[in-house]
């Protein structure tokens, strides 16, 4: 499949030409050791280094604390993107249950954390905690209730944790749990690394131990007895034994299916009805605080084109999915006078993994010349307004992320992959290939055939991955452009066939720690990296230099790293390897921009058209809007 590149362009011309400039400035502040890492930038940077993020320009006065009497009779109508019933489920564990854009407003969270403007935990669940010497104590707030009215205890808190054996990392590190009374846990681990804080806190209690006891018993006898401690690598490993019993109790897990309205819930709402297009949730008569508005419609977006029709006839009252160029200058021309919008920083990252599994990706120097012929200035225009470039040193650490976690010079040592075709030409030239009739031909006479996946219904997805496709046809690469329907590409990219893939991967949405990044990038399945055994090391070779890479290790270091000199120099080893691999493309750092079109409905201030650097403006749309109800900083006016 192929679209005209300069046409697509053409399309949005008239939304380039009203775009601003937003200049981010690193703060002056020199702050200690501590502090050091946690000051995140949000206003990234371009390859040329000019801190530019590009937002579309609103002139109007509006403000985001509307005054007046609080209604109390009006529904907030919010996005959702859990999957339609009857898939929906109860199950928080399962891919079709209670999806992360659901639990911040059904369950409740031990605390909440947001990278600025510092480093902040705001304890929700929790009386207090304390973390000293590799031990963590924890305190739930008392007189805490489940949704059924039953206790929520130390018991539901030991199983919450216990559910999750073999999901994350905590229990890589967690030495011993124990209960201490009623409301009281403790949890040594075998680091002191400040990211325990994160894994540990930022944690939702979804697990009441009167339902989820069973599997829990389960899940801690293999804690117990199917793992064990690797000292050279300071974390805890499953054994053979531990993964097989691990894979058939996650399967049992997985098979409780309860109705999404019959689920217990620890959260602000509990669910009240759903169908195929929405949830509704009505407050938890038994949580400790009725929150100001009492009752949120939860919209799913569906196609891209229904998500824009139903924003155009005024359904969503606040909302923050992905629309085209076009759609969204449409959008913000018919709600010029009334809609509000800030930026919020997402520490996500969109680009194309490329499988060095198969040829001819497995080929160094395709894959470099793949980058070097992709016009990433021209793809980020037809992105969706807020997102700008992300790294062309193929590093792949945020750019907003970069100064904080790298020396002064260093990003200048690495190769560049930025926007090159003559680059791209030598390097493949220099491997036997030629060009004929326009067109790429190996050193055996023949045109391999890559394919680029997509998803089809998301728009910065579907939008850069055609015109990257069309790029690097127009180059001379014979190119299948493969868009499909999500269930169908979130199979296509965990199996051995992808060959490029579009995908949100190397972001740091959760810690802003370049160990997100990196675990995310070597261990996740969509990256195409050859198969490690269980049990076994992540061994990786730089092509140019030969040198040999433990990234097992490697990662151990950067997540038990508590010194600030040493989470840059492991940061940095880590760039040197995937500049050199070059086998992900960052494209995109996203920034979600969060419309809100009821004139009526007051939030905490912000600074409108720009990107955040408030702490409650931080995680997708719905974790925000259950901070700002948690502290009565959300409703409608009269």
């Amino acid at each position: 499949m192929k679209i005209n590149f300069k046409r697509l362009l053409t399309l949005t011309l008239c939304t380039a030409m009203a775009i601003t400039a937003l200049t981010g400035c690193k703060s002056s502040d020199k702050k200690g050791k501590e502090n050091e890492e946690t000051n995140v930038s949000t206003a990234g940077k371009e390859a040329s280094g000019n801190g530019e993020v590009i937002l579309p320009a609103i002139d109007n006065d509006l403000t985001m604390v509307v005054e007046g009497e609080v209604d109390k009779t009006k529904t907030l109508t919010t996005l959702i993107d859990a999957d339609s019933s009857p898939a929906f489920n109860g199950n928080p564990y399962d891919t079709a249950g209670i999806n992360w854009s659901v639990q911040p407003l059904v369950f409740d969270y031990l605390a909440y954390y947001a990278p600025f403007p510092e480093r902040t935990f705001k304890t929700s669940l929790l009386e207090s905690y304390d973390f000293t010497d590799k031990v963590l104590t924890m305190k739930l707030l008392p007189n805490l209730k489940w949704s059924d009215g039953t206790d929520l205890n130390a018991d539901d808190l030991m199983t919450q944790y216990y559910c999750s054996v073999g999901r994350g990392t905590i229990w890589n590190y967690i030495e011993k749990l124990e209960k201490l009374d009623d409301l009281s846990v403790r949890i040594t681990f075998c680091t002191e690394s400040p990211l325990v804080l994160n894994i540990s806190l930022y944690v939702a209690i979804m697990t009441p131990n009167e339902i989820y006891g069973e599997y829990a018993e389960k899940y801690k006898e293999i804690a117990e007895n199917g793992r064990t401690y690797d000292e050279a690598a300071n974390m805890y490993k499953m054994t053979e034994e531990g993964s097989a019993q691990l894979a058939i109790v996650n399967e049992e897990l997985l098979s409780y299916k309860p109705a999404p309205n019959e689920a217990v819930f620890s959260g602000q709402y509990v669910i009240d009805k759903y169908n195929t297009s929405e949830v509704l949730f009505v407050v938890n008569k038994n949580y400790r605080k009725t929150p100001l508005i009492e009752n949120i419609r939860g919209l799913r977006a569906g196609n891209p084109q229904a998500f824009s029709t139903a924003i155009l006839a005024g359904e969503y009252t606040v909302e923050n999915g992905g629309l085209n160029v076009d759609m969204s200058a449409q959008i913000d021309k018919k709600y010029a006078d009334t809609m509000r919008k800030v930026f919020i920083p997402q520490m996500s990252s969109i680009g194309y993994t490329m499988n060095v599994n198969n040829y001819p990706l497995n080929i160094p120097e395709v894959r470099k010349a793949i980058s070097l012929a992709t016009d990433r200035r021209a793809l980020i225009s037809v992105a969706e307004p807020g997102s700008f470039m992300g790294d062309t040193k193929n590093s792949p650490l945020l750019p907003s992320l970069q100064d904080i976690y790298t020396n002064e010079g260093f990003m200048d040592t690495l190769t560049d992959y930025g926007y090159n075709p003559e680059k791209a030409e030598e390097l493949l030239s220099s491997i036997g290939w030629k060009k004929e009739n326009g067109k790429w031909m190996d050193d055996k006479g023949e045109t391999p055939v890559i394919s680029i996946a997509t998803v089809n219904t998301w728009p910065s997805f579907m939008m850069t991955a055609e015109a990257m496709s069309t790029m690097l046809t127009d180059f001379g690469f014979n190119i299948d452009f493969k868009p499909m329907e999500f269930g169908v590409w979130n199979d296509f990219t965990k199996s051995d066939e992808k060959m490029i893939s579009c995908v949100f991967m190397a972001g740091a949405d959760s810690y802003a720690h370049p160990w997100e990044t990196y675990y995310g990038l070597f261990t996740n399945v969509r990256a195409g990296w050859p198969k490690v055994e269980p049990g076994k090391d992540i061994i990786m070779t730089a092509p140019t230099t030969g040198k040999e890479y433990n990234v097992t290790n490697m990662l151990n270091e950067l997540f038990n790293a508590t010194d600030p000199s040493d989470t840059k120099k492991l940061t940095e080893e880590f760039m040197v390897l995937a500049n050199d691999l070059c086998a992900y493309i960052p494209v995109i750092e996203k920034t979600s921009p969060l419309r809100i079109y009821d004139p009526k409905l007051s939030l905490a201030d912000a600074e409108l058209n720009t990107v955040q650097q408030n702490y409650y403006y931080y995680g997708n749309i719905n974790s925000i809007i259950a901070k700002l109800l948690k502290e009565d900083m959300i409703y409608f006016t009269k």
